[in-house]
């Protein structure tokens, strides 16, 4: 789903696309995206991908993809991912305890100082200024925060230590998934596979979540 949501957001462009293969390269992210049939495909994909690249991002959805992206381009960080999609239309009800809207670039030093997943402030920044960034409210406080990541998958999900264990988590990504969906988009998330918090909020939601890995590499 990440690679086909990135084709029909108009962001991919498209390095090869075949029956045994298909590699990508979503622009807003600048990650290389790739699936293959067998490890000879493999190759021929990852032939295509400019060596010597700084600060290179792959995503590889075969273990052998995984391996020969960090053989060639050093690769040192795993995130070993299952993918979870939200495949109905239909918008989910909303949690009107909490007032949850838009955040701004205003916000950027609260989000940095309890994110920890991305310690980039300028990628924070460029998707707080995107208009994807949600943060929830309680007596005023913000309470939490969730957004888009630049290839479209749902992340950024902070609840503070204060406001934990209210619902707050599951009421943001309600309101993001129905965001995702006004825009036409099919709201998708990938979850490290140590998160069996996240895995149960998502089967709550409704999110079917896929039996492959996901492997992103830097």
């Amino acid at each position: 789903m990440d690679m086909i949501e990135v084709i029909r957001r108009g962001q991919a462009e498209l390095l090869c696309g075949e029956e045994e293969g298909v590699l990508l390269r979503d622009v807003p992210s600048g990650a290389y995206m790739m699936s293959a049939v067998d490890e000879d495909m493999g190759e021929r994909l990852l032939s295509l991908i400019p060596r010597g690249l700084k600060d290179g991002l792959y995503v590889a959805h075969q273990e052998f993809l995984k391996e020969s992206i960090c053989r060639r381009f050093k690769g040192s960080v795993i995130n070993t991912c299952v993918q979870a999609v939200y495949t109905r239309k239909t918008p989910l009800e909303e949690d009107s305890r909490f007032c949850i809207k838009t955040l701004d670039t205003s916000y950027l030093g609260e989000v940095y100082f309890h994110y920890h997943a991305v310690h980039d402030k300028g990628y924070l920044e460029e998707r707080l200024r995107s208009g994807m960034m949600y943060g929830a409210f309680a007596d005023g406080k913000l309470a939490g925060f969730i957004g888009m990541h630049a290839e479209g998958s749902m992340g950024i999900l902070e609840v503070f230590e204060e406001f934990r264990r209210q619902g707050i988590a599951e009421a943001l990504e309600r309101h993001l998934i129905n965001r995702i969906l006004e825009k036409g988009w099919v709201p998708f998330c990938q979850i490290f596979t140590d998160n069996e918090a996240s895995v149960k909020l998502q089967q709550k939601l409704g999110l079917r979540i896929g039996r492959d890995m996901v492997y992103w590499i830097s």
